[in-house]
C-alpha cells in the first residue's frame, strides 16, 4: 500500500541543507529563524489595513508555492521547487481595488486548485476612501485559468471593502461555502456594507447573508474564522472587529452560533467574546493541549486615542461553563505593541506551538506620522502547564531580522526539509523570508508533516481536525482556509516531536463525521492520508473461463483518477488474467494524493474457490469464492443427471448426444458425420 510517505534519510537531509544555500542565508548560525536573501527579491508591500498571502501548492507538484499581493493592486505568483521560488505567469490578473485575501482551493471539485481573491477599496488622506473593488474567481479549466467571477456569483462582492475570507462546508454537500469579511466604517460613513455569507450551490455561490443572520449590521471586520465555539459538532463563526480606527463607535467582536438549519445566532455576550478592542487577527489553536481550541486576538497599542478596557492582546480560553475567559496575562500573551497577523508555529520542533506576532504602527498612505518602529514578537511555549502557572517567554533572539515592520506572516516549506519556513509582508518593498534552521540548531529534535484529502468530505478536506499523540501529550491542528489575518497557510500540517522518533498515533476527524486512526508514524517523514483509504481494497469476484477472474474494487465515492497497470479505468469492476501482475492506483488532486493496491494472486489459490452451495453434491465448506463447479445429481430423478453446461437435470442418454465423435465438443466434424448418414434408415441394434 502506497500512502505517499517521504522519509528523510541522511542523504536527503544533506541535500536539503545544501538546498538552503539557494536562499543565501544571511542570519546568525545561532538563530532558529534565519533571514534569507533570495535573488531576485520578491516585491511585496502593503499599507494601512494590510494584505494577504497564500503558501499553497497551486501547481500540484508537491512543493509549496507562494502568492503575494501588493498595495498597487498587483498579484505575483511564485512556484516552489528544489531550486527555490521562481516567478510564473498564470494568466491571472487582479480585479479593481486592492487584492486582500488570496485563496487556492478546488472550488469546483474537479481535482485541481482554482484561485479566488477578495478586494478592498484603496484609501489615502489625499483621495479619501475609494469606492471601487472587484473580488474574483479564476477557475482552472484544463490548465488554463479563466475569470468566472460573474458566473460564480462574486458580483455581489463588487464595490464592497472585502477583507478576509474563511471557507467551510457548512451543509456537508462537499462544496465549500465562504464567509467574506467586510470592513465598514459606519461612523465615518465609508464602505457601508455588511459581512457576506455565500453558499456554494454546485456551480456558483448564492448570497445567503441576510437569511443566515451573518449580515448583522455594519462592522469593521478584518477576518472571520470557523471555530467550534459551543462544543457541538457544528462549525460556528467568530468575527473580529476593529474598534481602533473609529474610537467613538460602539464596536465589539461577534460570535455566531450555528443553529443547524442554515441560520446563525449572535451569542458573543453569553460566550464572553464580546470584547471591544482594535482586533487585528484571529489565531486559533490548542496551546494548552486540553483538546479544545483557544483563540488569540491581536490589538493595537493603547495610545491617548484608544478608549477601551482591553489594552493588550486577548487570549480566550475555555472557562469550564460553556464560554470563554480572557486570560492573556495569565499565560504571558498580554502584549502591548501594535500587532497584526499572529500565527501559531512550532519553530523549534519541540512538540509545542509557539506564537509569532508581527508588529507595525499603522501607516496611512499620504501621511507620515513619524512613529517609532519596534520589534515583532516571538513567544516560546513553556512546554507544559499553560493555564497552570507556566507562561510564554520572549525568544526574539531566535528570529534574525525580527525588527522588520510586518503586517502578516504565512508558513510553508520552501526547501523540503519538513520544517515550516515563514514569509512576511510589511511596509518594505520586498517580502521577508525566514528559513527554519531547527535541523541544525536542534539536531536532536524530530518532526513530521501530515497532508489530508477528502473523498466523502470536500476534496480539500477543509475542516479536518488532526490530533497527534507523541512525547506524552497531544497536539491538535485544524485545516482551515482563511485564518489569522487574510492568509492561507500551506495545506501541510507541521508537527514537532521533540526527541521522539515515532509518533504514537494520529487521529483524523473528517468533516463528514468519520474518524481514522493511524499508529506508529515515523518521524522525519511526510505522511499523506485520504479520507476512507483504509477501506480501499481489491476483492476477487467470480472466476471466468480462460483463466481469468473478475476483480471488484472497494473505493470511496470520489476520486480524480483510477488506473490499472497505468491504463485509465472508469468502472469499479474489471477482468484480469489470473497470475498477471496487477496494480490499481487511485489518485486525488492531480496526483498529490495516491493509494496503491497490488493483487495478491496467492490469496486466490488459498481463498477456497469452489462450490459454496450446501445442497450441492460437491459442496466445499471451506470455499469462500464460488467457481461455478457445483453439481446436483442427488436432486435429479431416475434416468437423469446434472448438466453443468445447461445447469439443470437432463436425460442421461441425452447428455451431449450431438457430440458424435466423442471429443467433448459439438463442432464441424460432428456435422460432417451427421451428413454422411443423412437419409439412411435407423435399424434396431
Amino acid at each position: 500500500m502506497a500512502l505517499r510517505e517521504t522519509k528523510m534519510d541522511g542523504r536527503v537531509l544533506r541535500a536539503v541543507l545544501a538546498c538552503c544555500a539557494t536562499w543565501f542565508l544571511v542570519g546568525s548560525a545561532l538563530a532558529q529563524w534565519e533571514a534569507a536573501d533570495p535573488d531576485p527579491q520578491l516585491e511585496a508591500y502593503t499599507n494601512f489595513l494590510g494584505q494577504g498571502m497564500s503558501f499553497v501548492d497551486f501547481n500540484h507538484d508537491g512543493w509549496d508555492d507562494l502568492t503575494l499581493a501588493n498595495a498597487s493592486g498587483a498579484l505575483s505568483f511564485y512556484a516552489g521547487g528544489p531550486d527555490g521560488l521562481a516567478a510564473v505567469d498564470l494568466g491571472i490578473s487582479a480585479g479593481t481595488g486592492r487584492p486582500i485575501s488570496l485563496m487556492w482551493l478546488d472550488i469546483d471539485n474537479d481535482g485541481d486548485r482554482d484561485f479566488l481573491h477578495s478586494a478592498a477599496m484603496p484609501f489615502s488622506l489625499f483621495s479619501g476612501a475609494g469606492l471601487v473593488s472587484k473580488s474574483q474567481v479564476w477557475i482552472n479549466e484544463d490548465g488554463v485559468f479563466v475569470d468566472r467571477s460573474s458566473a460564480w456569483g462574486f458580483g455581489v462582492l463588487e464595490n464592497r471593502s472585502c477583507t478576509g475570507m474563511a471557507f467551510q462546508d457548512l451543509d456537508l454537500d462537499r462544496d465549500l461555502d465562504v464567509m467574506v469579511a467586510v470592513y465598514a466604517m459606519p461612523c465615518s460613513e465609508f464602505w457601508l456594507t455588511e459581512n457576506v455569507l455565500l453558499e456554494h450551490t454546485g456551480a456558483a455561490f448564492s448570497d445567503v447573508s441576510a437569511v443566515s443572520g451573518i449580515a448583522d449590521g455594519f462592522q469593521s471586520t478584518f477576518q472571520g474564522s470557523w471555530v467550534h465555539l459551543n462544543g457541538d459538532s457544528l462549525p460556528d463563526l467568530f468575527v473580529i472587529n476593529d474598534a481602533g480606527v473609529e474610537v467613538d463607535c460602539d464596536v465589539a467582536n461577534a460570535a455566531y452560533l450555528n443553529n443547524g438549519d442554515g441560520t446563525f445566532s449572535e451569542a458573543s455576550l453569553g460566550l464572553g467574546l464580546d470584547v471591544s478592542m482594535a482586533s487585528m487577527s484571529i489565531t486559533v489553536g490548542d496551546p494548552d493541549g486540553d483538546g479544545e481550541e483557544e483563540v488569540f486576538v491581536t490589538n493595537q497599542e493603547a495610545d491617548e486615542f484608544y478608549g477601551y478596557s482591553q489594552v493588550t492582546g486577548a487570549y480566550f480560553d475555555r472557562n469550564g461553563a460553556g464560554g470563554y475567559a480572557q486570560q492573556a496575562a495569565a499565560v504571558g500573551l498580554d502584549i502591548d505593541r501594535w500587532s497584526w497577523g499572529s500565527m501559531w508555529v512550532d519553530f523549534d520542533a519541540d512538540g509545542w506551538e509557539d506564537l509569532m506576532v508581527p508588529t507595525c504602527p499603522i501607516v496611512v498612505p499620504g501621511f507620515s506620522n513619524g512613529v517609532t518602529e519596534y520589534d515583532n514578537y516571538l513567544l516560546r511555549h513553556p512546554g507544559a502547564g499553560i493555564g497552570a502557572g507556566a507562561v510564554f517567554t520572549d525568544a526574539l533572539g531566535d528570529w534574525e531580522g525580527g525588527d522588520m515592520p510586518l503586517y502578516n506572516l504565512v508558513r510553508g516549506d520552501l526547501n523540503g526539509d519538513l520544517r515550516p519556513d515563514v514569509v512576511g509582508l510589511g511596509l518594505g518593498q520586498y517580502a521577508g523570508i525566514w528559513m527554519n534552521a531547527s535541523l541544525t540548531a536542534q539536531p536532536s529534535h524530530h518532526g513530521l508533516t501530515v497532508a489530508v484529502c477528502g473523498s466523502f468530505s470536500n476534496s480539500e478536506a477543509i475542516g479536518t481536525r488532526l490530533v497527534l499523540h507523541a512525547g506524552g501529550h497531544a497536539q491538535q491542528r485544524t485545516l482551515r482556509a482563511g485564518e489569522d489575518l487574510y492568509v492561507q497557510h500551506s495545506a501541510t500540517q507541521f508537527f514537532g516531536l521533540g526527541t521522539a522518533e515515532v509518533a504514537d498515533s494520529l487521529e483524523l476527524f473528517w468533516p463528514a463525521g468519520g474518524r481514522s486512526v493511524w499508529y506508529g508514524l515515523a518521524a522525519d517523514t511526510a505522511h499523506h492520508f485520504v479520507e476512507g483509504q483504509e477501506a480501499i481494497n481489491v476483492a476477487f469476484g467470480a472466476q471466468l473461463p480462460g483463466d481469468s477472474v473478475a476483480l471488484v474494487l472497494t473505493s470511496p465515492p470520489h476520486w480524480t483518477g483510477l488506473t490499472v497497470n497505468g491504463v485509465a479505468l472508469d468502472s469499479t469492476e474489471f477482468v484480469a488474467a489470473i497470475g498477471q501482475p496487477t496494480e490499481v492506483v487511485w489518485t486525488w488532486m492531480n496526483g498529490l494524493f495516491a493509494v496503491t493496491r497490488h493483487v495478491d494472486w496467492a490469496l486466490l489459490e488459498t481463498s477456497g474457490a469452489g462450490c459454496t452451495m450446501e445442497v450441492a453434491d460437491n459442496y466445499d465448506p471451506e470455499a469462500t469464492q464460488d467457481d461455478g463447479s457445483c453439481t446436483f445429481n442427488a436432486l435429479c430423478g431416475a434416468g437423469t443427471v446434472w448438466s453443468p453446461a445447461l445447469q439443470q437435470c437432463v436425460i442421461e442418454s441425452a447428455i451431449c448426444a450431438e457430440d458424435l465423435n466423442g471429443n467433448g465438443l459439438v463442432d464441424i466434424e460432428d456435422m460432417l458425420m451427421l451428413l454422411g448418414v443423412f437419409g439412411t434408415p435407423c435399424t434396431d441394434p
